[in-house]
């Protein structure tokens, strides 16, 4: 979905992806919220915004209260729906262990541009915590 935007705005825009990685226990409204301001103030400089991510936090995290990643998981993915904007990616909350931020950057660049790509969408990052 998010190549196909691209490519129908050519190979020159300045594309970017929003991606938020949290516990998200539960996922709020300024979850939400902060994807709409962080697409309103790119497009006012001129990048094209295609999605964003919720990246909810793997279980090995150990936040003491955190619900199970597949119900965060679920949680993000009905907070999202109907949104033109946010997507859930799950592959941090179903690795076999905790994440650091990067590889998770790191694994949404490769499925957006390809294994080993470089340059191609850029990627907005945010660590909630």
């Amino acid at each position: 979905q998010l190549r196909a935007a691209r490519a129908a705005r050519g190979p020159e825009a300045r594309a970017v992806v929003l991606l938020a990685c949290g516990s998200f226990n539960p996922p709020t409204f300024m979850h939400l919220r902060m994807f709409e301001l962080a697409r309103h103030r790119l497009e006012a400089q001129g990048w094209v915004v295609l999605g964003g991510y919720l990246s909810p936090v793997n279980d090995g995290y150990q936040k003491p209260g955190l619900l199970p990643a597949a119900h965060r998981v679920e949680m993000c993915r009905r907070a999202a729906e109907g949104s033109d904007l946010i997507m859930v990616d799950r592959w941090e909350a179903a690795q076999p262990a905790w994440q650091q931020t990067v590889d998770v950057v790191r694994h949404l660049h490769g499925f957006l541009n390809g294994p080993g790509a470089e340059g191609g969408l850029g990627l907005g990052a945010t660590g909630e915590g």
